[in-house]
């Protein structure tokens, strides 16, 4: 087995001297920051929001939500999770995502006043740009943790023994 000298292997002792305290909410801002971006970069026109830089940080959010429910969940949690998920996309799906699209709308309805606040009044063409991509970011992630555990509950299936064998 060979062991990584040079560049590669001084950046990953680099890395892991740091301490958790340091690292981790580093990492928990470079995902925050690295979500706005990808939310910025598909609002650009107003007019025709991207879905493209929206899904793109679903994968994300949901490549890194996957992980951790794989790590920290049993496998009947896994299964459950992956029902309840997996029915409520089917459902969504059957209705042209009238249940996300609602549930975003009464997001926008209580958070209206606070963006009102920030951004001030008049930007509603704004606001109904940033619900489409967080509509698409959270169907997108919802996708990918389903995938994620859908092939953790496969993978240790086909590992369990046959009984009786």
């Amino acid at each position: 087995m060979s062991t990584a000298i040079g560049p590669v292997s001084s950046s990953r002792r680099s890395f892991t001297s740091l301490p958790v305290s340091v690292w981790v909410p580093l990492a928990g801002m470079v995902w925050v920051f690295l979500n706005v971006l990808f939310l910025d970069l598909a609002i650009r026109d107003l007019s025709r929001p991207s879905p493209i830089f929206s899904v793109l940080a679903g994968g994300i959010d949901g490549g890194i939500l996957g992980f951790i429910f794989v790590a920290t969940l049993s496998e009947k949690i896994h299964a459950g999770t992956a029902g309840l998920l997996g029915g409520y996309g089917f459902q969504d799906v059957l209705n042209n995502f009238k249940l996300t699209g609602q549930c975003a709308r009464w997001i926008h309805a209580q958070l209206d006043p606070i963006l009102d606040a920030l951004l001030g009044m008049g930007n509603e063409p704004l606001h109904e740009a940033i619900q489409k991509a967080l509509v698409w970011v959270g169907c997108s992630a919802a996708f990918v943790v389903l995938a994620t555990l859908i092939v953790q509950l496969i993978r240790t299936v086909a590992i369990k023994p046959v009984e009786g064998r």
